[in-house]
């Protein structure tokens, strides 16, 4: 045991008077790495080293010496910091200038005298006495200091440095300050001797390490890399990160993305799990944000895995999310087989719903069905019926945008017995939607109006506006497939003004059924504006499916208004859209355009 004796960093730095009170401090632990094993001259030097490190590191970092108090602990020390210090100093600037100066150090000193540190940092309430200080908070430091995870961090790493932080550090200090480089961080259990609680983990000064990189990027699924995807999988910050990916000479094929191509065979064992699993979770949380931002209303479950540390992207505009999802679209799919191949099956599942957007918009229906079922066989291994229901409920929507309706309503009526085994309404009635479209599409419009009232029924009592609406939309195709216009166009009239406060692709196709109903009670003219009105939206948010089908119908409503031309227009621009996606709706397109000159 060491004697807690106090010592200075400098003279500036005083010690403290005997108190009953508790005071605040910020909580800075250090150790050196394999200390006992040492030379007593060895030790000496790396001791010395140690506490000049200390001292440059605080004042490079702008923790002035006299707003700390330090006690030496043999082959460390514990520094607390004044509440006049921003705390987000100690892990931000000061783990990198820490790191910088032990290497500096272990350049010019013998092999036995160099230095590698664990540091742990923690805030909380202290009590000084005579014989030094004591506290719950301190004790906790000293535990994560001691924490498997973290010594085995420093182990494996080619750093100098493993810095571990509370989790109450890491919520309230560095995930609220960018300097502290949160997705550097990743999360660990800490288990010692009384102490069980969480850890955020980071090793700065990744970038000194010229053969790890190469091996961790060879594990990225895909060809290019972007620099916050790099900064995920080699949990360093969006700067370490570039600094990495410039320093290794990669190709820039666009700004801030890299071409990896073959870097040789990645990492094995808890290396290799650990850096795929947070690239994949970072690739499924961005894909995630930008489906709620673009296609909010298509999948109803918290996809985020809530255990992962990874900070993935947002978007502050639509059109941001569709950019990123078209740049990422080749890396997106490669990664939901990955995830699968290599046993991050709760991501496998998870990742082709998140990539909703992609699929749809983008319409490469054989990637979508493929990485569904993928998706609906790890859920199947994990035995987790959640998953099992959103997969096949996927797989519903994707053959149906394939126009097998038939498969389609197979996969829907086995979602819905899903969902209704595990009384999830919200599930149901997302599942009962598709379900009625796909009897619409069947000529089936009986029970398509059965399902799509279910729907509804399910969705207002569990208050979610958003799918009572599309229940609604979808419910007044449903009648005029019957060729009730009438009561069609009061279930559009009740979906618009919710669509307007819910979001935009939910307006484009309540506005396409004002149109549609308007068009089958043969008030042509206010068919097109409607029609119209859809159209803007649809190109808008990028909704191709939805604007060729507007195109299509709007051509119909001029053609009756006698406008051959703007029928012509109408129906070229909705041609080279469902030729471009590939949907069966060419034929009849072409139809009606031979229609107009029947010599073509």
């Amino acid at each position: 045991m060491h004697v807690h004796k106090g010592v200075h960093l400098h003279q500036q730095m005083q010690g403290r008077p005997l108190s009953s009170q508790a005071v605040h401090r910020s909580i800075l632990c250090v150790d050196i790495e394999a200390f006992g094993g040492r030379t007593n001259w060895d030790q000496l030097v790396a001791r010395d080293g140690l506490y000049q490190a200390l001292r440059e590191a605080l004042v490079e970092s702008g923790i002035p010496s006299e707003s700390c108090y330090c006690e030496d602990r043999g082959d460390g020390a514990m520094i607390l910091v004044g509440p006049d210090v921003p705390k987000e100093r100690l892990a931000g600037a000061f783990p990198m200038a820490l790191a910088g100066v032990l290497g500096r150090h272990n350049g010019g000193a013998p092999p036995g005298a160099r230095i590698r540190v664990r540091a742990a940092v923690h805030a909380g309430e202290v009590v000084y006495d005579g014989h030094g200080v004591t506290g719950k908070s301190i004790t906790t430091t000293f535990r994560l200091l001691d924490a498997a995870p973290l010594k085995e961090a420093l182990r494996d790493c080619p750093g100098v440095l493993a810095l571990i932080a509370s989790d109450w550090f890491y919520q309230e200090v560095v995930r609220q300050s960018p300097a502290c480089a949160a997705a550097s961080f990743r999360e660990v259990d800490v288990s010692v001797k009384e102490t069980r609680t969480r850890g955020w983990i980071r090793l700065p000064g990744t970038r000194a390490d010229a053969g790890r990189v190469p091996r961790l990027l060879a594990l990225h699924p895909g060809g290019e890399i972007s620099v916050p995807a790099a900064a995920a999988l080699l949990a360093v910050s969006d700067e370490e990160a570039a600094a990495v990916l410039g320093g290794l000479g990669l190709e820039e094929c666009a700004e801030g993305r890299y071409r990896v191509g073959p870097l040789g065979g990645g990492p094995d064992g808890e290396e290799r799990t650990a850096a795929l699993r947070r690239v994949l979770a970072w690739y499924l949380g961005t894909a995630d944000n930008a489906r709620r931002l673009l296609c909010p209303e298509r999948i109803t479950p918290a996809l985020t895995l809530p255990d992962e540390p990874c900070r993935p992207l947002s978007f502050g505009t639509a059109g941001e999310a569709r950019s990123w999802c078209e740049t990422e679209r080749l890396n997106l799919i490669a990664a939901a087989r990955v995830a699968a191949d290599e046993g991050h099956h709760d991501i496998a599942w998870r990742l082709p719903l998140a990539l909703w957007t992609f699929f749809f918009f983008r319409s490469p229906w054989t990637d979508w069905i493929k990485a569904l079922r993928t998706g609906l066989t790890s859920a199947r291994v994990l035995g987790d019926d959640r998953g099992i229901g959103y997969a096949l409920a996927g797989l519903g929507y994707a053959s149906q945008s394939q126009w097998r309706f038939e498969e389609s309503a197979r996969f829907f009526t086995a979602a819905c017995e899903v969902f209704a085994r595990l009384g999830d309404p919200r599930g149901e009635a997302w599942a009962l939607h598709g379900l009625g479209h796909t009897c619409r599409r069947l000529q089936r419009h009986h029970e398509a109006v059965v399902h799509l009232r279910r729907s509804l029924r399910l969705a207002s009592a569990a208050g979610d506006r958003r799918n009572a609406g599309l229940a609604l939309i979808a419910l007044g195709y449903a009648h005029a497939g019957l060729s009730d216009f009438d009561a069609a166009l009061i279930c559009f009239q009740e979906a618009h003004p919710i669509a307007v406060k819910t979001d935009r692709r939910s307006e484009g196709w309540s506005l396409h059924g004002l149109g549609y109903a308007h068009h089958g009670l043969r008030d042509f003219d206010q068919a097109v504006t409607y029609y119209r009105d859809a159209l803007e939206v649809f190109r808008e948010i990028g909704d191709r499916p939805g604007e060729g089908e507007a195109l299509y119908n709007l051509g119909q409503a001029d053609l009756h208004l006698g406008r051959e031309d703007a029928a012509r227009d109408c129906w070229m621009r909705a041609l080279a859209i469902f030729e471009d996606l590939q949907t069966p709706q060419t034929s009849g397109v072409l139809a009606r355009l031979r229609s107009l000159d029947p010599r073509s």
